[in-house]
């Protein structure tokens, strides 16, 4: 997958604790794993968006829901476990432009392993540095983040797409003027992706 933080071809505004963020992540990266033409912008913009509860994720956590999260999950080869509590994904997306082009897509999948399948408190550094070292990820990164304040600026105005974009739901996949949001199965990332790589063809 090529990711790029500017002048990406698709954005895919997610948050890590989002299971249907994973599962759309997981499809992405198997179907742009070998596809060098098109880039992809990761945005972090959280869970839901600080003092509206119009946009609440929290019901997600209900039993029968995740019941049928996990068997859609399992489709996917995937085995989710259900994360005990939502935190602030603040440190998560701080770190993750630090993380360049060449490391984003294994630091996301790092990071949504570490909500899904490890139950780990993402907002606590030192947790998120030790599984990341596991990962054989450069955990170095996340404490450059925290000592840099235009990343936690960067970070708070991600929350704040959530309105300037009007992004309903997550995950939502935006190529141009055309987006898909909410549960994405793997025909509608392709019919989207359709769009943006006859266009590219063309020129």
């Amino acid at each position: 997958m090529k990711v790029s933080f500017e002048n990406s071809n698709i954005n895919f505004y997610f948050s890590f604790q989002c299971p249907y963020s994973y599962l759309a992540w997981i499809q992405l990266s198997k179907i742009l794993k070998d596809n060098n033409k098109v880039s992809l912008k990761p945005i972090n913009v959280g869970i839901e968006p600080i003092g509206n509860n119009r946009y609440s994720y929290r019901d997600l956590w209900g039993g029968e829901r995740w019941l049928r999260l996990s068997n859609e999950a399992r489709k996917f080869g995937v085995s989710l476990s259900k994360p005990v509590k939502i935190v602030s994904e603040n440190l998560t997306s701080r770190s993750l432009e630090y993380f360049g082009p060449s490391g984003a897509e294994y630091y996301i999948s790092s990071i949504f392993k570490a909500v899904f399948s490890s139950n780990l408190d993402i907002s606590i550094t030192s947790t998120l540095r030790y599984f990341l070292q596991s990962e054989g990820n450069d955990s170095e990164l996340i404490v450059k983040a925290c000592e840099d304040d235009n990343s936690l600026v960067k970070a708070k105005a991600n929350i704040d797409l959530w309105c300037k974009k009007r992004i309903r739901l997550l995950p939502t996949i935006e190529i141009g003027s055309e987006r898909i949001a909410g549960f994405i199965n793997n025909k509608q990332i392709e019919d989207l992706l359709r769009l943006i790589i006859d266009i590219l063809f063309l020129y």
